[in-house]
């Protein structure tokens, strides 16, 4: 840390590169004003272009629609039945004329000044200006009647006309031309023998008027094409010689006007301007030479303002370090004293590495990685160290390399104690994985014990479990009491943990069922043997409180040999097994045998059922509301999947969802849930959470990442309201790939949850690496705040260890007021469970807002 500031000479004098400084500026000025004046004058000429262009399409649009207009009309008179029979042979005048089908009516109602029906030879019919004529059409039109006859009877089977400009009585004019045919979908009749029907719009100066009025264009007229052209845009009429004029205002003539006198004249005040503080500028830079002696003032601040820095550094709660370029300390703050007891001129010139160490990367190889200047991931390194007292503690270390010319000359860095944080996570870690009363494995460790062994398959040892369950029990403890009904549990435990051996295991799964995963042991008779020995042992009487209680036991089998090596299916064949022992009068042992596969015959049609429920959408979602603990409002929602059997009834998802994981149906199952709790909570308050359950299926069978944003663009709900609630298992299958994909969804605005807290051995090491916004507190904890303190010991963990990582906790499976009351004593954030509401459908959990809003604001008033 440098503690002096240099203070160097001028290279040169101060006026001298102030003369030189306002030269650059006046060029850079003068430029500035070269450039905005042609800005402007090119921003004139583009607006006055882009005029042009505007108005030539309006012209042109509304000369084309004048057109459309004109076949449209055209053809309600030529293809229609009796004006093919009157006019398609010789003309019957009468019908024509007299009776008004095709007479003056056209020229006064629709302003046609020529009517006409002409052939090959001659003109049958004539009206000029409504009257009729005995004249040619030839004589009015100036141009080929035979190729317009012909052209219009070539689209006749189509139902077309034809139009184009033509001079009428030697003036511009729209010629529209159709063959008169009948009505019928199908042209039943050659068109070549059938007569043309001619409709001429003469373009005076009042329909001109009129066109431009509607196209919004001013002072629209006829000129001929030999005439001068004007700047404003034009069309030309076809081969008529004569073309469309207009005027077209000149926006950028305007804005030139509007702008140019008072730009001069700001760039007149401004070099005006900068002619004085140019003046100023000279006068000024002789008087620096007596500023320098504010440097020496600056430079005692400058001595200040470190001495603040080291006083902030001592009092912070990490101790901060240096280290010269060998890694040798030379500094040390006085908060280290006071974690470690240590002084510091103890420590200062010895190696870093002495002082700290790491299991995983050696200290200094770790510190020279810090050098990069662009690392791509600045980590932090978890270190031991000894204190004073020679007990082991743990630090949290970062490091910054200390650059001077571009070398290094050391590294800087803090240290936080991590003591206490770490203390906690082997807490938590041991006390989910093991059962609270007993101390035996719980279905956590059960679980990673099989997963470690099965792995193998076929090159693993043979394995055999056994599930049991106590016979008797439940007669003991509702008679003599929970007190009562523990001790039996914790003799029955040590009893089971005494009869297995080195690479056993025995775990307790909850309440009085047990489990005993025998490695090696495969042999019937063996297994015959040890079942006998253990149901003797447990049928020893116990001695509780003067009293000689007795109990017995009844096991079910699996092996993998003959089941499998799927931990969940030896479970599940072992249950069935169980199940057949007890209906066999308890007190035995049976081995899972096929015959007892009716389970299994109701899964597949289970399976099937459920593939054909996706399909038909015999789904629906239950809400459970989720209270902020504190003022007991509805914070969020979590979205509850229930399936509308049709034989069965609502069904939960413990039926099957598990089943929906193993085969295909998990993933559109899970898009139905995510889209459909999206769509029903856009109506709901904009401050409500809505929480949806992703499997960790989804993860590794679908692309959930562009599952939820093509589901938030198609509903259009807000990211923000959107929480996705993750277990620990997601990131037990691909850490590297959730890990990616928990960072993508969050870049949508997505919250993560971790849900069933404290159940995963590595729980806490995936809040510190993985971008969660909560957790929630597993409810087999939950459920313990009315038992034992050690349950309440975990919750408690839990939740302080949360708070201090910023983390929203939450408790699910709050069943009694008993539980709620010593959730809020610890402070916790948010609560869900039964005690509060049940999952309800779609209308009950709306009227619950609607009451609980009611209530709010009654509260308030």
């Amino acid at each position: 840390m440098d503690r002096n500031v240099v203070v160097r000479p001028p290279v040169s004098r101060p006026s001298l590169q102030t003369r030189k400084l306002i030269a650059v500026i006046a060029a850079l000025f003068a430029l500035a004003c070269l450039i905005a004046l042609g800005a402007l004058f090119n921003i004139a000429a583009t607006l006055n272009r882009g005029e042009n262009q505007k108005s030539a399409f309006y012209a042109h649009k509304a000369l084309e629609q004048r057109l459309e207009a004109s076949r449209q009309f055209l053809s309600s008179y030529a293809v229609w039945d009796a004006a093919y029979e009157h006019l398609n042979g010789p003309a019957d005048k009468q019908w024509a004329y007299v009776e008004k089908n095709v007479g003056e009516s056209l020229y006064d109602a629709s302003g046609y000044e020529g009517v006409f029906v002409v052939d090959d030879q001659h003109t049958k019919y004539a009206l000029f200006k409504g009257q009729p004529s005995a004249s040619e059409a030839s004589a009015y039109i100036d141009a080929s009647l035979p190729a317009i006859i012909e052209q219009a009877r070539s689209v006749a089977a189509e139902r077309q006309q034809i139009t184009r400009h033509v001079l009428f009585n030697g003036w511009p004019a729209v010629l529209s031309a159709a063959a008169i045919r009948p009505d019928d979908d199908v042209l039943s009749v050659d068109p070549k023998t059938t007569s043309v029907m001619l409709f001429v719009d003469q373009l005076t100066q009042a329909k001109l008027d009129k066109l431009g009025s509607d196209a919004g264009l001013d002072g629209m007229h006829l000129e001929k094409t030999s005439a001068p052209a004007a700047d404003s845009p034009s069309l030309n009429l076809g081969d008529t010689g004569y073309r469309l004029d207009w005027s077209t205002p000149q926006p950028g003539n305007r804005l030139l006007w509007a702008v140019l006198p008072p730009l001069l004249g700001a760039m007149l005040v401004l070099g005006l301007l900068m002619g004085y503080f140019f003046r100023y500028a000279l006068r000024t830079s002789r008087e620096i030479d007596g500023n320098l002696q504010r440097l020496q003032a600056s430079n005692q601040a400058l001595e200040a303002s470190e001495q603040r820095f080291r006083s902030v550094a001592e009092a912070a709660s990490d101790w901060i370090w240096e280290t010269d370029r060998h890694q040798r300390l030379t500094y040390l703050s006085q908060r280290f004293v006071a974690v470690t007891g240590y002084a510091t001129r103890d420590w200062l010139g010895q190696p870093l590495n002495q002082l700290l160490s790491c299991e995983t990367t050696p200290l200094m190889l770790w510190l020279d990685e810090q050098t990069d200047p662009n690392p791509q991931q600045r980590a932090n390194l978890r270190c031991a160290y000894r204190d004073q007292n020679n007990q082991t503690r743990f630090c949290r270390v970062s490091a910054r390399a200390i650059l001077l010319g571009g070398q290094v000359a050391g590294f800087r860095g803090t240290a936080s104690d991590i003591t206490d944080e770490v203390a906690a996570h082997a807490r938590i870690q041991h006390l989910s994985m093991h059962d609270a009363l007993t101390g035996l494995a719980n279905r956590n460790k059960l679980s990673r014990f099989l997963e470690q062994i099965l792995v193998k398959e076929r090159d693993a040892p043979p394995l055999t479990l056994l599930l049991l369950d106590l016979d008797s029990f439940k007669q003991i403890n509702d008679s003599l009491g929970h007190a009562a009904g523990d001790a039996v549990l914790l003799e029955v435990a040590a009893r089971l943990r005494d009869s297995i051996r080195d690479g056993d295991l025995v775990a307790r799964l909850g309440g009085d069922e047990f489990v005993l995963v025998m490695n090696g042991m495969d042999s019937r008779s063996e297994i015959d043997r040890f079942c006998e020995r253990l149901l003797e042992n447990l049928q020893q009487a116990i001695t509780h409180e003067d009293q000689h209680l007795h109990i017995g036991a009844s096991l079910g089998i699996a092996q993998t040999r003959v089941q499998g090596f799927d931990a969940g299916e030896l479970i599940r064949c072992a249950d069935i097994a169980l199940y057949q022992a007890k209906a066999d009068g308890k007190n035995t042992w049976r081995y899972f045998s096929p015959e007892m596969n009716e389970q299994i015959q109701y899964r597949r049609q289970l399976e099937n059922d459920l593939r054909r429920a996706v399909k038909n959408h015999e789904f629906v979602l239950h809400f459970q509301p989720r209270y902020r603990l504190e003022t007991m409002d509805i914070v969020s929602v979590e979205a509850l999947l229930r399936w509308q059997h049709p034989v069965e009834g609502l069904l939960g998802p413990d039926t099957f969802i598990p089943l929906a994981e193993q085969t295909d149906l998990i993933v559109p199952l899970g898009r139905w849930v995510l889209r459909k709790a999206c769509e029903i909570a856009r109506h709901w308050p904009t401050g409500l959470l809505i929480s949806v359950n992703l499997s960790p299926a989804q993860f590794s069978r679908s692309d959930v990442v562009r599952d939820v944003r093509d589901i938030l663009i198609e509903t259009g709900f807000p990211a923000q309201r959107l929480e996705l609630e993750i277990t620990e298992n997601v990131m037990l299958n691909d850490i590297e790939g959730a890990l990616g994909t928990m960072n993508a969804l969050k870049e949508l605005g997505v919250r993560l949850n971790m849900d069933d807290f404290g159940t995963g051995y590595s729980s806490l090491g995936y809040l510190r690496t993985y971008p969660f916004d909560s957790i929630k507190i597993d409810k087999r904890f939950i459920a313990g705040l009315n038992g034992d303190g050690n349950d309440r010991a975990v919750v408690q963990a839990i939740i302080n260890l949360g708070k201090a990582m910023g983390l929203t906790v939450t408790a699910e499976g709050v069943e009694t007021e008993q539980q709620l009351r010593a959730l809020d004593k610890e402070q916790c954030h948010e609560v869900q469970g039964f005690y509060l509401s049940r999952p309800v459908d779609q209308a009950a959990f709306e009227q619950l807002l609607t009451t609980h809003a009611a209530r709010s604001r009654m509260d308030a008033s």
